[in-house]
């Protein structure tokens, strides 16, 4: 039977996002949360747990220092995965570092990737020195170009940004900018059937005009839901698992990944205390 067609197996992806590699070991946002651990607990669970994936998505805010031992040291902790792993770049990332250092064997910064009945497209919306979001009209241009050259495929955007708001005052001050421009292309194309992005550390789920729309947690630290100020929640690390069928269905779920000592008990949303100077803080989202 071919491997092609409506009768072929799922494609098998792996979300995860937000990583915040730091240069030297050591947490982010003063949570106390060592991010280097919290990715090799993420990385651990999805070799024990999971069928090995046909393409990892990491979408953004790979390394919290945008240097290029950073990305180095990201480097050795993915290479060793034997799946390949799709790039795209943050609001904390150096996209020509990123693409420079990091993108190698096994890891790829191509914006465009098809496997089976399905295209991959990452955008890059990261506005050099901001936190917000932006799809420059080159990024646009390209978007629409690559949707008209594979109009049979079923299509999966990816970018960093979060493209709907998300119910908390200060995040969505700092999603991305120009959504209309970019639903306008989306809508020329019916072939796309879900974007996934990051940013937000929480889990979000909507559905405009057909589309899949879905953010993902951090696999270090998460942003407590609804909230006027910049808040941290205490949900654990986490990733996103999709299967994507030849027919443009999407089945998918967010994966919390414990430590041995954690409970098995089912994720909750405890109230967190906000930071002190949750304003200098949202520089570092």
């Amino acid at each position: 039977m071919s491997l092609n067609g409506p009768f072929a197996r799922p494609q098998r992806i792996i979300q995860i996002t937000d990583l915040h590699l730091r240069e030297r070991p050591g947490d982010i946002m003063n949570s106390g949360i060592n991010t280097d651990h919290s990715l090799r607990l993420v990385l651990e669970q999805i070799r024990r747990r999971e069928k090995a994936p046909d393409l990892m998505l990491a979408t953004g805010d790979l390394v919290h220092d945008p240097v290029a031992g950073a990305y180095r040291r990201l480097r050795t902790l993915l290479n060793p995965l034997p799946w390949p792993i799709q790039c795209l770049a943050g609001n904390h990332d150096d996209p020509q570092v990123m693409e420079d250092v990091l993108c190698k064997d096994n890891l790829s910064c191509r914006k465009a990737v098809s496997r089976g009945e399905w295209l991959f497209v990452s955008l890059c919306s990261v506005v050099d020195g901001e936190p917000h979001g932006h799809l420059d009209e080159g990024e646009l241009a390209f978007l629409d170009e690559v949707l008209t050259r594979h109009p049979a495929r079923n299509a999966l955007v990816s970018l960093h940004h979060p493209v709907v708001f998300v119910g908390s005052t200060w995040m969505d001050a700092i999603n991305l900018r120009n959504t209309e421009a970019f639903f306008q292309v989306l809508d020329r194309h019916p072939q796309v059937r879900g974007v996934l992005f990051g940013h937000v550390h929480q889990q979000v789920d909507q559905v405009r005009n057909g589309v899949r729309l879905m953010g993902t947690p951090s696999t270090c630290v998460q942003f407590a839901p609804r909230t006027r100020n910049f808040q941290l929640d205490l949900l654990p690390p986490a990733y996103r698992r999709l299967q994507l069928h030849a027919d443009g269905r999407i089945d998918t779920e967010v994966v919390y990944a414990f430590s041995e000592t954690d409970t098995d008990s089912a994720p909750h949303h405890p109230t967190a205390a906000p930071l002190e100077n949750a304003a200098d803080q949202i520089s570092m989202v």
